[in-house]
């Protein structure tokens, strides 16, 4: 174990000095000995415990005597450190292949991760990391067809249009990176290009009073999901209502000048979200009494059953742990995205 540390030492040392490159040649040949199971050269550690012994013993005979009898477990921590973290880097590098951040669970703490709203809430541990990572290599090298995802059901931004292609937004009403995704998608002129749908996921957190990760996303959504169903009386846009509720929420401000919604993740009660909801629907063009069927819709078990099954959709077929997520061209984004790389 002793010239595989070495070897690991002075092969740093000799990318940066000429000096060094012959000792870590000999540490190889050593090296390459102990891998085809045969002992290592005893001259080579004799020759190199003299050299790093010869420099202290005479000023410090006691610390060269601990080293002499310690060096070998010494060697063995530091190369199970070095592999410990050879594989700790490989990971880091795998997730921000797969994920666009070194650390899923909690991407705000990788710098080199793009802004989005983590989904994963608890830590899987080291090891079931690596292999989740692992096992998703080929979704990440795979061609992502939005179409695979999509129902009758779904509502697009403008009507569905054979000639163009396809993009599926996955998105959360509170996360704050989804609004600056449909910013920026706003800024590009994506909306005009594509076939933009989405599917609202409320991002479930268990130690959450209501389970969700922003206080009021599993209402909107319940409203996202009755709105499809019910055309508005008297229409102020040709944008579908619940496009345009998305629309709102991200983009809005309120007579304050409040952001829409940072005021529904942190100002306002249930009764008063149903009651800007409410009055949503009026700017919208809702009647009283289809006011009134958008909230029995947004209440009832087959609106609670779609939001169920978009939630497999999300995590059992597409596997997001942090969103926006955005799926286009054959390529999957878990991040927000410039307006310029969307253009």
């Amino acid at each position: 174990m002793f010239c595989i540390a070495a070897f690991i030492v002075l092969a740093v040392c000799g990318i940066f000095s000429a000096a060094w490159r012959p000792m870590a040649r000999k540490a190889w040949h050593c090296v390459a000995r102990r891998l085809t199971f045969r002992p290592c050269d005893i001259n080579f550690s004799e020759e190199v415990k003299g050299k790093l012994l010869g420099r202290i013993i005479l000023d410090h005979p006691t610390l060269a005597r601990f080293l002499d009898r310690w060096i070998d477990a010494f060697a063995w921590v530091f190369v199970g450190l070095s592999l410990w973290s050879l594989v700790a880097v490989a990971l880091a590098g795998l997730n921000l292949f797969i994920y666009d951040t070194c650390n899923p669970q909690h991407p705000e703490n990788c710098s080199l991760s793009g802004e989005a709203c983590s989904v994963a809430t608890t830590d899987p541990g080291f090891w079931k990391s690596l292999g989740e990572t692992v096992s998703l290599i080929p979704s990440r090298l795979r061609t992502w067809k939005p179409e695979e995802y999509t129902g009758p059901d779904n509502s697009w931004y403008h009507p569905w249009n054979p000639a163009k292609p396809t993009a599926l937004e996955i998105v959360d009403p509170g996360c704050h990176a989804c609004a600056d995704l449909f910013g920026n998608i706003r800024k590009a002129g994506f909306e005009d290009r594509y076939n933009l749908t989405y599917i609202a996921y409320p991002i479930p957190q268990a130690n959450s009073w209501n389970g969700y990760k922003f206080i009021h996303s599993y209402l909107i959504t319940t409203y996202l999901e009755a709105m499809k169903q019910v055309t508005p009386a008297r229409p102020t846009s040709n944008i579908a209502p619940d496009w345009r509720l998305l629309e709102r929420i991200f983009t809005g401000v309120n007579a304050s000048g409040g952001k829409w919604q940072e005021v529904f993740d942190l100002a306002l009660t249930t009764d008063q979200a149903r009651a800007a909801l409410d009055g949503f629907c009026a700017d919208f063009g809702y009647s009283a009494e289809q006011r009134a069927r958008v909230v029995q819709l947004a209440g009832s078990p087959q609106v609670a059953a779609k939001i169920r099954e978009h939630r497999a959709i999300v995590e059992q077929r597409i596997h997001t742990i942090r969103i926006p997520t955005i799926l286009f061209n054959g390529r999957r984004y878990d991040r927000v995205i410039a307006p310029d790389h969307l253009k």
